[in-house]
């Protein structure tokens, strides 16, 4: 089974298209994926916000420090 914090991305990533019934969405969804690999980080949340998107991640920790969580926006 997998845990919560697995699951919400997924459901995020495939429903916020659905949901919003937008291309900025989908958009946003796919820079979202983007910065994520391009960071080596786990996908939050995607919110879209005007022309740009709100793109929340789990960044691993390095050196012996906990993972961060950090905001970023990017164009969608």
């Amino acid at each position: 089974m997998l845990p919560m914090k697995r699951i919400l991305p997924i459901f995020l990533i495939f429903a916020l298209p659905l949901l919003a019934g937008t291309s900025s969405a989908a958009d946003c969804t796919s820079a979202a994926q983007k910065a994520a690999r391009q960071e080596n980080a786990e996908l939050l949340s995607v919110e879209a916000s005007g022309s740009d998107c709100k793109v929340k991640l789990l960044l691993p920790g390095k050196n012996g420090e906990p993972p961060r969580v950090v905001t970023k926006k990017v164009k969608g």
